[in-house]
């Protein structure tokens, strides 16, 4: 799907993992009937929270102030287009919408994801890293990526408590 007409929960999506790096997690806690998400970057820290930028100016706000060069500018017949840069990217986002935030939304996505996105939206909990989905259980525990845990050789986390008998 093209970044162009992304709207409304698929725009809220694609919103939502755009905002991680690609080796950080995202969890999408609830799809249905509001998207809630989980998710940490820098100072960024939404945990089950809602996300609805495309309704809210709220959440649209933690777009906006990614902006480090925005351009808006609102056409004759009330449409609108962005042209923004985003912080920690070096790609530059040009989109149109109906409304200012859908246009700064849309610009936001293609300026992390590209003019093309997955059309197909997962419809159940899962969480997303390295571009890879995997479903979580409602009320079951989120997946773990065993690379990324300490290792044999490092001393990260280890308390050198003795064990019980």
């Amino acid at each position: 799907m093209k970044t162009d007409d992304l709207t409304d929960r698929a725009l809220d999506y694609w919103c939502a993992r755009a905002l991680v790096d690609e080796d950080e997690e995202i969890r999408f806690v609830a799809i249905e009937p509001e998207l809630v998400v989980t998710l940490a970057h820098g100072e960024l820290r939404l945990l089950d929270q809602r996300f609805a930028p495309s309704s809210d100016w709220a959440d649209a706000g933690i777009v906006l102030e990614l902006a480090r060069e925005l351009t808006l500018t609102t056409r004759d017949d009330g449409s609108a287009l962005c042209r923004a840069r985003f912080a920690d990217c070096e790609e530059t986002g040009e989109a149109a919408g109906a409304t200012l935030r859908t246009a700064l939304l849309r610009a936001f996505v293609q300026a992390r994801c590209g003019s093309e996105v997955d059309d197909r939206l997962p419809d159940a909990p899962h969480a997303v890293r390295r571009g890879a989905i995997v479903p979580i259980d409602a009320g079951g525990t989120a997946p773990t990526y065993a690379e990324d845990g300490p290792r044999e050789s490092d001393p990260t986390g280890d308390i050198r408590s003795i064990p019980r008998t």
